[in-house]
């Protein structure tokens, strides 16, 4: 095989891809390198298409697997498809008819090309993209370590932040025992100033319960007071007062209370450092626990997460932005080639052909289609005429039919009358009886004519009546 002869195959098949008739190029042989550009353009764009979508999987996928290549091709074939019926179909050869034809054409392709451009898009701004989704996952992690770290405080030290930041981050730390005995020194505490102010009350009390007895057994003059020195009756009354209120009133055991509790307070002042320490290793342990599932969710960079960062990298640089669009345009006029060399080449001598030539088709096919109707519409008609003269025919048969069973029915009355008869006049009758019983069989009526209904209608029968004479015999 020559050289030029392979350069024929590999035009005449990219002409194909363009859906063109080469019946009607033979004819006009100045329009195949056209039809050959075009079919370029058509097999690139689904070449094009088919990269685009395997850059997609490997980005959802985190590599490419083997079995993405069904996708692949199905897309491309998908593609192609599309932009050969867009090649092929009519475009006609009126500039508004053009238009109006080619306009949702170029439509359907520009969305198609936002589909395979995007992961172009991508591909373009890769290293950027990688390295800004790292940083932002570097700073993810960080701030999900401060809000626990913030949102679960050692017990006794710092009150919980309020407000959405803890929301889902307060952590169910097991060994937080330091918080309970917090509160437990707490209440001891308010325990101990109630016990305390009680103590004091009643001791000042006895005190002075005390000294008022001293005073009366010392012999010092006052108020209330004997002035005699010793042990009477008197002092005795008020030691005995003094020492009843201190029964009364339960001072000794109210400061035995009160020495328990602040040694209780003691023991669990010196213990709550070594359950903080437990806290925060209990903590550290948990955190660093979400911190690693946080950071395996983000192992993959996935096509989403890539067109995320890709916005915000474009919403902070003007010039990332207008790079970024004038890529996305220029993939989309790519993929919209096959239309727009359709609309650019105006109206070529191959689209006047087809367009003539489906013109005539169609003129022919609706005349073929009304001589379909007029015929079946007549044979309708015969049809229902010969259901009619069918149907009427029948009628008048039965009929004829309806009339001999009456004739039938007739004779059978007479002879039945004839045989009662004879027997009631018996074996000497005085009178004579002669019954003339119509014929046994009644003439079939002639064929009726299909011509003339009418005159079936007007038809009647004259039955022929029985005659019956009586004489004596």
């Amino acid at each position: 095989m020559t050289e030029q002869e392979r350069g024929g195959k590999v035009a005449l098949l990219l002409r194909r891809a363009t859906g063109v008739d080469e019946d009607i190029l033979d004819g006009i042989a100045t329009e195949r390198t056209r039809y050959t550009a075009m079919g370029g353009v058509v097999i690139g764009t689904a070449l094009i298409a088919m990269f685009s979508m395997s850059v997609a999987l490997a980005f959802v996928f985190d590599g490419f697997p083997p079995y993405a290549t069904v996708f692949v091709l199905l897309w491309g074939a998908f593609v192609f498809s599309v932009d050969r019926w867009l090649m092929a179909s009519a475009a006609g050869v009126r500039a508004g008819e053009r238009i109006v034809r080619l306009l949702p054409r170029l439509v359907l392709a520009a969305a198609v090309g936002v589909v395979v451009a995007e992961p172009l898009v991508l591909v373009a701004f890769d290293a950027t993209v990688v390295e800004r989704a790292a940083e932002d996952r570097k700073n993810v992690l960080l701030t999900l370590e401060s809000d626990l770290l913030a949102c679960n405080p050692v017990p006794g030290t710092a009150a919980t932040p309020a407000g959405p930041r803890c929301e889902g981050r307060r952590l169910a730390v097991a060994e937080a025992s330091a918080e309970g005995k917090q509160g437990e020194i707490a209440g001891l505490t308010a325990q101990i100033a109630s016990v305390r102010a009680t103590v004091q009350r009643d001791s000042k009390a006895l005190a002075d319960l005390e000294a008022e007895a001293a005073k009366e057994c010392n012999g010092t003059d006052g108020p209330g007071l004997s002035g005699r020195f010793g042990v009477g009756p008197s002092c005795r009354r008020l030691r005995d007062t003094a020492e009843q209120y201190r029964t009364d009133h339960r001072i000794k055991e109210n400061i035995d209370e009160l020495a328990a509790l602040e040694s209780r307070i003691g023991a669990l002042t010196g213990t709550i450092g070594k359950d903080a320490d437990t806290f925060v290793a209990a903590r550290k342990t948990m955190i660093a626990r979400e911190v690693a599932e946080a950071r395996d969710r983000q192992r993959d960079l996935g096509l989403l997460e890539r067109m995320r960062t890709l916005g915000l990298i474009t919403a902070d640089n003007g010039y990332a932005r207008a790079g970024e669009w004038a890529l996305r345009i220029f993939l989309i006029l790519i993929d919209s080639l096959p239309v727009l060399v359709k609309m650019l080449g105006g109206v070529t001598t191959y689209d006047q052909i087809v367009a003539d030539r489906l013109s005539r088709q169609k003129r022919s096919q609706f005349e073929v289609n009304q001589a379909l109707a007029e015929r079946d519409s007549y044979g309708a008609k015969l049809l229902h005429e010969s259901y009619l003269m069918q149907f009427r025919a029948g009628r008048e048969r039965v009929r004829w039919e309806a009339m001999r069973e009456r004739r039938a029915m007739d004779t059978a009355m007479h002879d039945e009358v004839e045989r009662r008869t004879l027997q009631i006049i018996g074996e000497a009758p005085t009178l004579s009886m002669q019954i003339t019983a119509p014929p046994e069989t009644v003439a079939e009526p002639p064929p009726v004519p299909h011509q003339a209904p009418a005159a079936e209608a007007e038809q009647t029968w004259q039955d022929r009546p029985s005659t019956v004479t009586w004489g004596d015999r």
